[in-house]
């Protein structure tokens, strides 16, 4: 399940914080896209997506 929100990285401090498991680090591929990727106690993968100009854009 993905989400598309702003202030990527406040999201993924808060959730840091808050003790939620960050399963993949916010990181920014070339394309533009900035990302991290949670898991509930489920094993649901939740990842959060910001939109930014890609590089060398």
């Amino acid at each position: 399940m993905a989400f598309t929100v702003t202030a990527i990285a406040e999201h993924e401090e808060r959730l840091r914080q808050a003790g939620a498991p960050i399963t993949m680090p916010l990181r920014e591929e070339p394309w533009g896209e900035r990302l991290f990727q949670v898991t509930d106690p489920n094993g649901i993968v939740v990842q959060l997506v910001e939109w930014t100009a890609p590089v060398g854009a």
